[in-house]
């Protein structure tokens, strides 16, 4: 018996070992390369970069590709010059970038993945994304009271790329887009460089706020900073006979560095006079004129009606204390004798001054006034409400009933924390000339305070005009405008760090 089975044991042995051996070399030779590896994709071909578009403020374009031998997903990179780089990974031949900046050059590769295996990055392509630059400003040129409603003309340039512009408009000051009661109009662009609508229906005495966006084949733009607009009131719409012709302008003549120190006034005198007659207002309301008044009242057909401190014995004349003055043109007023008056504020060479005046076609009399509020850098806007105050108090009672046109640097303005001397002013019936204009003869959002910068400072919103001209209620204001030198963008003649402001008003 045990002859038998020792040959059948070790046959057992042996194939029990040669099937150790052979699992034993499967797993080691899958180790080194098992069944299931994934081949390497091929390197990505055909990358184009397509269907460039604008989506309010951002930009995008759709990269595509042609399909890699193995690839089962690509991964997208993409950068602008200098720039961090980012990425995606899609499954199929295409993939959408969104959020880019508008007018950058981007750059874009592509790779092929299968399962972990990726191969090379494809050729770099690159493209600028499309643009619709912002519309802004936007203005109102013209204004006309038409029955018991308001026509306005609205007014902004054209971009670039569009072919045509949404103007949403608002009836007070939130927030234009969400508004339930917004309401929009689609303009057309001409291709001229300023596009233009006219619209009617507008609530008199009301303040409206619009913006812009453009449109084109590239897609539809941004809304830009709004602008706003007091319509006029029907009380203004006719006017009357009385017609004058008045300009505020702060010459800059004190001895500061910013005015005399770094722009001397001898070499701007000439220059100024000639401004001033040129222009040919029938008044002209001075702000930082100590010395200047002493060569501006000498302009051919012009006298002194005013200047700071007239009417109080022992104020001195000499040096900056007596900054703010008003000269008249004598074909158009007569001085009445003996009634210039001024008041400065404690503690301030700020102040202003007045004189009484009679019309020579109508032979009715007025009152044409001079002031200047303390700037931020001294005053707060209470401090300047309480200096308008003062200053009224005085011609209010000097004037008697008669009307009064008031023209100077306040200093505040509708973009201020608070326009207290504005509201203040028109507690009484007072209009800014500039809210209430029915014509717009200069650039309405280049701000009269230049900083003797020859780049013009732009307040898209208000205007941001501290250089203003109050009238009297029930007045009708024909125009408003700069009377700055102004071409190819920039201010090309500057005499002080004001632009001088004119305005043409009829006083019933």
């Amino acid at each position: 018996m045990r002859s038998d089975t020792t040959p059948r044991r070790a046959r057992q042995l042996l194939l029990a070992a040669i099937a150790v051996l052979l699992c034993t070399t499967g797993l080691v030779a899958g180790s080194v390369e098992p069944a299931s590896a994934a081949p390497k994709p091929a390197r990505v071909k055909g990358v184009k970069l397509k269907k460039p578009r604008v989506d309010g403020t951002t930009a995008s374009f759709k990269v595509k590709w042609k399909r890699a031998a193995r690839a089962t997903s690509y991964k997208v990179q993409w950068r602008a010059p200098g720039g961090k780089a980012h990425k995606d990974r899609t499954r199929t031949t295409s993939l959408t970038i969104k959020g880019l900046a508008q007018g950058t050059d981007y750059c874009v590769r592509v790779r092929a993945y299968n399962g972990k295996r990726k191969g090379k990055w494809s050729k770099t392509r690159c493209r600028t994304t499309a643009r619709l630059a912002p519309v802004q400003p936007v203005w109102v040129d013209r204004q006309q009271v038409q029955g018991a409603t308001v026509t306005l003309t609205f007014r902004w340039n054209e971009v670039a790329g569009a072919t045509s512009y949404d103007l949403d408009y608002l009836g007070n000051e939130n927030p234009i887009q969400g508004a339930k009661n917004k309401k929009r109009v689609t303009v057309p662009g001409n291709g001229s460089g300023v596009a233009s609508v006219t619209l009617g229906g507008f609530d008199p005495g009301r303040t409206y706020c619009f913006q812009v966006r453009p449109s084109g084949p590239a897609g539809v733009g941004a809304f830009a900073t709004a602008g706003c607009k007091r319509t006029e009131p029907l009380s203004r719409a006719t006017g009357g006979s009385l017609a004058v012709n008045m300009m505020t302008w702060n010459v800059c003549s004190g001895s500061g560095d910013n005015c005399d120190g770094q722009h001397p006034w001898a070499d701007r005198a000439a220059a100024a006079k000639a401004r001033v007659a040129a222009v040919g207002p029938d008044a002209v309301a001075f702000q930082e004129s100590a010395p200047a008044i002493n060569d501006l009242d000498d302009t051919p057909g012009y006298a002194l009606g005013c200047r700071i401190g007239d009417g109080y014995p022992g104020d001195p004349v000499l040096g900056g204390s007596r900054n703010q003055s008003l000269i008249v043109k004598t074909s158009k007023f007569t001085i009445v004798p003996n009634s210039a008056r001024g008041v400065r504020f404690t503690g301030y060479t700020h102040g202003g001054c007045w004189v009484k005046v009679t019309d020579g076609v109508t032979g009715r009399q007025l009152v044409l006034a001079s002031l200047h509020l303390a700037p931020p850098s001294q005053a707060s806007d209470q401090t300047r409400a309480n200096q308008a105050a003062v200053f009224w108090a005085s011609v209010s009672a000097d004037a008697a009933g008669l009307p009064v046109v008031i023209g100077g640097d306040f200093n505040s303005d509708r973009g201020s924390g608070w326009d207290g001397a504005r509201e203040f002013l028109n507690s009484f019936g007072y209009d800014d000339a500039y809210d209430v204009a029915e014509s717009y003869n200069a650039l309405p959002y280049l701000n009269s305070f230049t900083e003797w910068s020859p780049v013009p400072r732009i307040f898209p919103r208000w205007g941001g005009h501290i250089d203003r001209v109050f009238v009297p209620p029930n007045a009708r204001v024909t125009s408003w405008q700069t009377e700055e030198p102004y071409a190819n963008g920039r201010w090309t003649s500057l005499l002080s760090d004001h632009a001088p402001v004119r305005v043409t008003v009829t006083i019933p």
